[in-house]
């Protein structure tokens, strides 16, 4: 993912919801949401190219979603792949599972990442960084946050404040509402000003300025790169209330339900 908006113990239906945009090259393939794994049922999209995923649940109700960390770290192929990250997290089954999992891995073997976990009662951001052999962790606290391609509502990117401000209006609104509110926010394509003050840290060419700032928007596009897809999803306690997906970017195309995905005996048509 690139951009995940977080509403924590706000929404009154459900401790936590999650919506995510999935900014990626169109040329990389990918499938959207499927079973990755039995035992505990893991649904998530495939990375067609290195196997992983980018964000995935439980039926447990356990949520882990990646960000790739902004920099030129990134243009270097690590040794190990992200999306592989997820999965095994995932596969740990519990937010304890994933903080023994993170305990014993060597950040250095992969590009920069952060990393959202958790389910209906605990939720935390790690960060993996190549010039450290242990992960910082912290605690998300109630309200709504924003994690990009940066920490958890980084100042420095100005998505993030135009995410919070659209997510908070679907903070209190009934399920349906909400999540059309949510929806509009991931397709929104509003643009920061231009500005040599954007983006100082980015140097060059204006037409790499311009191109930052073209990646400020929640739903991307560019020749070459953009929101491939997108997901909201509803955690209560022990179960996923409501996973919705689209397999293309949320402005081109509707969300189909995937929540029946997690109940083994419903696609077996068991009662």
């Amino acid at each position: 993912m690139c951009t995940i908006a977080i509403l924590r113990h706000v929404h009154p239906d459900y401790p936590l919801v999650l919506a995510a945009n999935r900014d990626e090259l169109y040329a990389r393939p990918a499938v959207g949401p499927q079973v990755l794994s039995s035992s505990p049922r893991v649904v998530g999209g495939r990375d067609l190219e290195r196997q992983g995923t980018w964000m995935g649940v439980t039926d447990g109700g356990l949520f882990v979603g990646l960000t790739n960390q902004r920099g030129s770290a990134n243009l270097t192929r690590a040794p190990r792949s992200r999306g592989e990250v997820v999965i095994r997290a995932l596969e740990s089954g519990s937010v304890e599972g994933v903080e023994r999992y993170l305990a014993g891995l060597d950040p250095r073997e992969y590009n920069p990442f952060n990393l959202l976990y958790g389910d209906a009662g605990s939720l935390r951001v790690a960060y993996a960084r190549p010039d450290s052999e242990r992960m910082h962790q912290e605690d998300v606290p109630p309200g709504v946050h924003v994690l990009p391609n940066d920490v958890l509502d980084s100042p420095a990117l100005p998505k993030v404040a135009r995410a919070r401000k659209l997510a908070e209006k679907a903070a209190r609104k009934p399920w349906p509402e909400a999540v059309q509110t949510l929806q509009a926010m991931l397709a929104d394509h509003q643009l920061p000003e231009r500005g040599p003050e954007l983006l100082p840290e980015e140097e060059g060419l204006p037409e790499i300025h311009e191109r930052m700032r073209q990646y400020q928007a929640l739903c991307i596009h560019t020749p070459g790169y953009g929101t491939r897809s997108s997901a909201i999803v509803a955690l209560a306690p022990g179960r996923v209330a409501h996973y919705l997906a689209a397999d293309v970017a949320p402005c081109q195309g509707p969300y189909r339900d995937v929540t029946p995905l997690l109940d083994e005996a419903a696609l077996l048509g068991h009662d």
